[in-house]
């Protein structure tokens, strides 16, 4: 029997997870935003600016629809004599799945940045809304966990970005617990030179026994001219198989699993019948299965393309995912799967 795990009978859309704008530290308002994106094919942009959780639905049309969502940062303290740069943090994006869950946790009304503006813009300010205790985080293991348990318990979803940037070690962010993804790629760090395609990382997290997602995503500040080869935009990307392009159904298809990330490559489908894995994607010159053990296939096609492949899948493996790479080196990856 045919299981799905990626259908071409639903939509999917296109979206980018993580992205700031002119009310945190970003350089393009929420407006322009959306009509960059939109106009490069986009249907879905989470505006998640630093620290703030700010409701972007106002640009929602039948063809875009904003996610809300913030990111958090906690940072080591700084070392005398180092500059920012040798600065050891941990950066999180927290995503409500209810729109009526717009109140932040844990959140730390002391803390302040200068280029974050809308701590230092009263109207910006007061839409800011928190439950709980006010709380004021540290650089380890145990205080990052109970953002994140605090956040599950208020119905978030939590994605670790970017680690190569954070200069996290694995044994700090490998003791990270109810992430619901970690990021495998981010364009921003990418295209400021650092080494952020993190798929080693993913598999490491995978192995230790952690059913984790992983996104693909810019991060984008917008601080070079959209059509500069340096521009932070429209470089990682999801494609969410979802029912339809609202809130719930979003959130929906991405807690189930039902996305692939990329930064260039498509998938068109993806299922499992008789004890074997099948994709059909556009044209490309790798596909690779993965596993959580030794069993790993590579398929190569000299002078040619590939459009489709299958892998057996015995059940043994751990867990099992993909990985195709096309003519010019951008990757598309599934997700894990444990069945």
């Amino acid at each position: 029997m045919k299981k799905y795990l990626l259908s071409s009978l639903k939509a999917f859309y296109k979206a980018n997870l993580h992205c700031h704008s002119t009310f945190s530290d970003g350089n393009l308002t929420p407006e322009q935003l959306k009509q960059a994106y939109k106009e490069k094919g986009y249907n879905i942009l989470a505006i998640t600016d630093h620290e703030g959780l700010f409701d972007h639905s106002y640009l929602n049309d039948k063809e875009f629809l904003t996610l809300p969502g913030y990111e958090r940062e906690i940072d080591s303290p700084e070392k005398k004599g180092q500059g920012c740069n040798c600065v050891i943090v941990c950066h999180m994006c927290f995503y409500p799945k209810s729109l009526e869950n717009m109140a932040q946790t844990c959140f730390d009304p002391e803390f302040t940045h200068p280029k974050f503006r809308w701590m230092h813009t009263p109207e910006l300010r007061d839409k800011i809304k928190f439950v709980g205790q006010p709380y004021k985080p540290e650089y380890s293991v145990e205080s990052i966990n109970y953002i994140i348990e605090q956040a599950n318990k208020n119905d978030f979803l939590v994605t670790l970005n970017h680690i190569q940037w954070s200069q996290e070690k694995y044994e700090q962010f490998s003791g990270y617990k109810g992430l619901f993804a970690m990021e495998v790629y981010n364009t921003s760090c990418e295209r400021m030179g650092i080494n952020e395609y993190n798929s080693m990382a993913y598999d490491m997290m995978l192995r230790k026994g952690y059913k984790m997602r992983c996104v693909a995503a810019d991060d984008n500040h917008n601080f070079t001219p959209l059509e500069s080869p340096y521009s932070d935009s429209f470089g990682g990307f999801v494609m969410i198989n979802a029912d339809s392009l609202s809130h719930k159904a979003v959130i929906s298809a991405l807690e189930k699993g039902e996305f692939y990330s990329s930064t260039g490559p498509v998938i068109e489908e993806l299922y499992v019948e008789d004890e074997r894995v099948y994709i059909k994607c556009s044209p490309v010159k790798k596909i690779r299965l993965i596993t959580g053990n030794r069993y790993s296939k590579v398929i190569l096609e000299e002078g040619n393309v590939l459009t489709h492949a299958s892998f057996h899948i015995g059940g043994v493996e751990g867990y099992y995912r993909i990985e195709i790479t096309d003519e010019f080196g951008e990757k598309a990856y599934t997700n894990a799967y444990f069945e």
